[in-house]
This record gives C-alpha cells, sequence and structure tokens, in this order.
C-alpha cells in the first residue's frame, strides 16, 4: 500500500485524495468537452445542450455537496467507531466514504441546480452519469493506494494482503482486491455508456441506465466486502443497509428507463427534441434572437 505520495515539508499528500480529484478531473473534462462540442454542433432549439458554465457549476459544487453526502452516510453506517472520537469523522484522507450517498447529494444538488437556472434536468443528468464511472473508477485506485475498502479472504491468486483495520500493525489474509473490481467494471460501464450516447436515445436513459448498473454493481460486490457497510441490517436475509439500497436503485433505474423507451421518442444528438421541434412547428414555442426557445 501507499497512502501517502510524497510530503511537502510536514504536509502529507495522500494518495486517496490525489485519486479522487484526478478522477473528478478527467471526468469533468470528458464532460466540458462534450458541453462544448454539442454547443457548436447542436441546433439551437435542442434541449440536450448545455452550457459549460453550467456543467462545471454542477460538477464542482456537486463534488462538494457528494463528499457530505458520502462522509454522512458512512459515518451514520459506522457510527459506533466514531461516537468515542466524533473528530475523526473529518479525517477523509483515512478513507470512509459511501458512494451511494455520494449518489444522492449530487443528484439532489444538480436537480435543484438546473430548476434554479433553467437548466434541462435530463440532458445534463446524462452528461453526469457518463462522466461519473469513469471518475469513480480512477478514485477507487485511491482506495487501494490507502490500504481501504478491501474484501473478504479469498484463495484466488490475486488476493492482496492490506493492512488490518481491526489489528493495526499486521496484515490482512489475501483479500479480495474489491477496488479493483470496481475499477475494471466501471470503467467497462463508461465504455457501453459512450457507444450508447452515439445512437438514438430518449433523455434521461443514460441516468437511469446507470442508477441500474451501479446497483447491480454493488449487489454483486456486497457479498465480497467487510467492514462498516457489510454488516447485516435484516440478519434473517443476510440483507446489508448497502444491498437494500442498491436492489432499489437497480428496480427505480430499470423502470424508468423503460418507462423513458416507452413513452418518448428516441433522437440522435444532431437532431433537435421531437417535442420542442413540433412546439416550434406549431407557434407554441417562441424563438428569440439568440436561436434559443425564449423564456
Amino acid at each position: 500500500m501507499h497512502p501517502i505520495l510524497f510530503h511537502i515539508g510536514s504536509f502529507a499528500v495522500h494518495s486517496y485524495g490525489v485519486l479522487i480529484m484526478l478522477g473528478f478531473s478527467i471526468g469533468m473534462w470528458r464532460a466540458l468537452r462534450l458541453c462544448r462540442m454539442r454547443m457548436e454542433k447542436l441546433p439551437p432549439e435542442s434541449r440536450r445542450r448545455v452550457s459549460p458554465d453550467a456543467m462545471f457549476d454542477i460538477g464542482f459544487y456537486g463534488l462538494i455537496w457528494g463528499m457530505v453526502g458520502a462522509r454522512l452516510f458512512f459515518v451514520l453506517l459506522d457510527w459506533q467507531d466514531y461516537s468515542a472520537h466524533p473528530l475523526k469523522a473529518f479525517a477523509l484522507w483515512e478513507g470512509g466514504l459511501t458512494l451511494q450517498g455520494a449518489m444522492l447529494f449530487g443528484i439532489l444538488f444538480l436537480v435543484w441546480y438546473c430548476k434554479k437556472h433553467k437548466v434541462n434536468i435530463l440532458a445534463a443528468a446524462d452528461i453526469a452519469a457518463v462522466s461519473w464511472p469513469l471518475a469513480y473508477a480512477i478514485g477507487r485506485i485511491g482506495c487501494l493506494l490507502n490500504g481501504c475498502c478491501y474484501g473478504a479472504p479469498t484463495s484466488l491468486p490475486w488476493g492482496i494482503r492490506f493492512p488490518d483495520e481491526d489489528h493495526p500493525g499486521t496484515l490482512t489474509p489475501p483479500s479480495h482486491p474489491i477496488q479493483l473490481y470496481a475499477t475494471l467494471i466501471n470503467l467497462c460501464f463508461f465504455w457501453w455508456l459512450v457507444k450508447r450516447e452515439k445512437r438514438p436515445r430518449q433523455d434521461g436513459l443514460l441516468f437511469w441506465i446507470y442508477i441500474a448498473m451501479y446497483g447491480a454493481y454493488r449487489c454483486a460486490m456486497e457479498p465480497l466486502r467487510i467492514g462498516g457497510t457489510s454488516t447485516y441490517d435484516i440478519p434473517s436475509l443476510h440483507l446489508t443497509y448497502t444491498e437494500i439500497v442498491s436492489f432499489a436503485m437497480v428496480v427505480l433505474g430499470m423502470c424508468a428507463a423503460f418507462w423513458l423507451k416507452k413513452h418518448r421518442t428516441a433522437y440522435t444528438d444532431d437532431q433537435p427534441s421531437p417535442i420542442l421541434q413540433q412546439a416550434k412547428n406549431i407557434g407554441q414555442v417562441p424563438i428569440n434572437e439568440k436561436g434559443t426557445p425564449a423564456a
């Protein structure tokens, strides 16, 4: 493990924080690049035009609120380890984030921002949904370097011995490198979403598909995990809090995706929204001097 990358004087630069910020930066670069391309190529009435400035605000402030939600959920789930030393809840460099908490707070901020600034919520959510697995995949490498969030013991040849959180100074038995599983799986999600992004689709479809994907991934990984999030909340059914939430994400994401495919028209990025185009043709949506739908 390599939890500290280097020192600047007496200040330690932690790999966990560096990889999270690297993942965020690359994901943000990808999202802003897509926004600029759409602003240049898409017709003014397209609902998939989201300005780079708006997407930057969504990403930057969404990251802050996401970190708050991720840490808050983790501390609450593992409160017995923090009740005696509450200030440890602020030690983010030691690891301990619940990504479902980050997603919830980030999504809530996205909805609030888009409503306040009249940005298409579903278009912005689709852009964020494609960048999220890329950023997440990179950030999970930080978990590996930090030696946190490891899995249960395994006899598989790729098992890794991590610093034992329950017995400082010792190593775990060879354990599942859950962090690497997460990186590989989410890179596959990113690849698939990018391909799907180029095909005709309904606004919001990519977002709901990734919600279902992430839920399925966590359901599959949870039996291999140990730690605060792997404690059974329903012991009789061997279900953890994370499994319950993840299963709900699968159901919600699949239902929303099926509803969109049934009730909304699919179109490509070089086509205007069928709803706006129809309204424009019958004069229901005035177009201002900039060529965009007037408020």
